[in-house]
């Protein structure tokens, strides 16, 4: 329990040091920006791959299988819940769009990915991949034709994510038990483990940018947090008890859909004018608050399994 709530502790005090950093004007706008590039087309990738050098073990294949398992009706149950909840709320047609992919598509690739690598190290890397997978065919199928009514699912533009191919290039190397030459896993791996540390304080890099009494006033981002950052990570966790399921498999799965609502929601309703104000100020608020939910999370998993 210690062992995580000081992993916890650094989280947080990266995300501070990038605020105070952008705060300051010490980083601009435009480098914040090609971080982000940086750390979504190369450092994560590098991660991944090199996720596949664990050694193969049963335990760990179940674990994988695990997450896997909560991923699909996890998602199935968030936007069927997300979206009756839209309906019974006064919200215009916009506006209930964002809120349904809000609540559903937590940020899995750009934080739950180095934060599942942080807390559990390769074995949560590798089952993080595995919900990633899910996370993208949900994203690009629903979650993009929810914002975006004209705009049909393309697997080439999926296929073309250099995470998407680092995910599934790590999963066919770990099961088929190949292996990369230990140069190059040595060179990916330096690269690769600067990827938590960058990816919490780009989104401090975030809420230096944001207006923080704007989110004070936005009720229903609450209501959307409410569900992202403690319903989910809540039901999954007792699911995982109640039928005794894989622990890392499932604490993964937990904390990475206990995460802050995605940025490609926010990238969606920027396009296209569905509800930016709304998503936006959401996802900020999001990251705030995960500060204060994650370590409760992280607790649960002690406590529940």
């Amino acid at each position: 329990m210690g062992a995580l709530m000081a992993i916890g502790a650094k989280v947080v005090l990266a995300g501070a040091l990038g605020f105070g950093l952008r705060r300051s004007g010490f980083v601009s706008a435009q480098f914040a920006s090609d971080l982000g590039r940086l750390l979504m087309q190369v450092v994560t990738p590098f991660a991944v791959v090199v996720a596949a050098s664990e050694a193969y073990s049963p335990n760990l294949a179940r674990s994988i299988l695990t997450t896997t398992a909560i991923s699909v009706p996890y998602f199935v149950l968030a936007i069927v819940t997300s979206w009756g909840l839209s309906r019974a709320l006064p919200l215009d047609r916009d506006t209930r769009h964002a809120f349904v992919n809000l609540v559903a598509f937590p940020n899995v690739t750009f934080i739950g990915i180095p934060i599942v690598t942080e807390l559990y190290g390769t074995p949560g890397l590798l089952c993080s991949v595995a919900g990633n997978l899910i996370f993208n065919l949900a994203f690009f199928t629903f979650g993009e034709h929810n914002m975006v009514k004209d705009r049909r699912f393309s697997l080439v533009r999926v296929a073309k994510s250099p995470v998407i191919i680092a995910c599934v290039l790590a999963v066919v190397l770990y099961f088929s038990r190949l292996k990369l030459p230990s140069e190059l896993t040595g060179a990916l791996e330096m690269i690769g483990a600067a990827m938590a540390p960058l990816a919490m304080m780009i989104v401090g890099f975030g809420l230096a940018d944001s207006n923080l009494a704007d989110l004070i006033k936005n009720p229903y981002g609450y209501l959307t947090n409410a569900l992202r950052l403690l319903i989910w990570p809540i039901a999954i966790l007792a699911v995982v008890r109640l039928f005794n399921l894989d622990i890392l498999g499932g604490e993964v799965a937990a904390v990475m859909y206990g995460l802050p609502c995605g940025t490609m929601t926010v990238v969606l309703a920027a396009q296209h004018r569905t509800a930016y104000q709304f998503s936006a100020q959401t996802a900020v608020q999001s990251n705030c608050l995960m500060f204060a939910t994650l370590p409760i999370v992280l607790w649960l998993t002690q406590v529940w399994t």
